[in-house]
């Protein structure tokens, strides 16, 4: 069954663009080497908030995307600007649609 895992995350200061340019280059392409993974968008719903939704064919393809690339990347490029630990979820997906 599809999966989507939500992290928001909330930074000390304003989001800065630039780090989300390189998670859509570097992380991006890093996740699409993965078995399974289907999407990735980051929205902006604040100043310092940001919430990533990341789609996979399953929860066990997600796990594989966290441990391999998500977790180690975050770790790396994301965590020290937060102002607290990521709110993650994971969970099946039961509804989408989308225009054309």
């Amino acid at each position: 069954m599809p999966a989507v895992v939500v992290n928001v995350l909330h930074f000390k200061k304003s989001v800065d663009l630039a780090l989300f340019e390189k998670a859509e280059d570097e992380l991006g392409r890093a996740m699409r080497d993965i078995d399974g993974f289907r999407g990735l968008q980051v929205v902006q719903t604040g100043e310092a908030e940001v919430v990533l939704l990341i789609f996979g064919e399953s929860a066990d393809a997600l796990d594989r995307i966290a441990t391999e690339v998500g977790s180690p990347w975050m770790a790396a490029n994301v965590v020290p600007l937060l102002a607290g630990p990521p709110e993650r979820r994971v969970g099946a997906l039961i509804a989408s649609a989308a225009s054309g």
